[in-house]
């Protein structure tokens, strides 16, 4: 957040930290002079490279507000955080999904089927 903020500033802008509010980015940044605005998101990897992950919210805000969204990816922000060149308008880009498990089921009668024991091959019973 804070190399991000640091290089808004340092190219004039007005910079608001809104990281807390959950509208799907984390800095809102205006350009005074010529108006434009940049809905910021910002990630960040300890090491040179990685992967990066959107939320859901994050994805819909990238996806509406394609004319002012931009994505900030920081990396080595274990040794020396660096700013890699700004993206706007990361929606156009092919993102995959990511799927959660969100259950883990086992039918009742695996519990009280009786177990098999056979040889594997290696003299081994399983």
């Amino acid at each position: 957040m804070r190399v991000v903020m640091e290089y808004e500033r340092s190219s004039g802008r007005q910079v608001f930290d809104v990281h807390e509010q959950n509208f799907g980015y984390d800095v809102t940044s205006l350009d005074i002079n010529s108006g434009e605005l940049r809905l910021i998101e910002i990630k960040g990897l300890a090491e040179a490279a990685g992967m990066i992950l959107l939320t859901p919210n994050e994805r819909r805000v990238a996806e509406d507000r394609r004319d002012c969204y931009w994505l900030y990816v920081v990396t080595n922000c274990s040794i020396k955080p660096t700013l890699q060149e700004p993206i706007k308008d990361p929606a156009r880009f092919e993102w995959h999904e990511v799927t959660k498990v969100a259950h883990y089921y086992l039918a009742v009668d695996a519990m009280t089927r009786p177990m098999k024991v056979r040889e594997n091959g290696y003299g081994f019973k399983n």
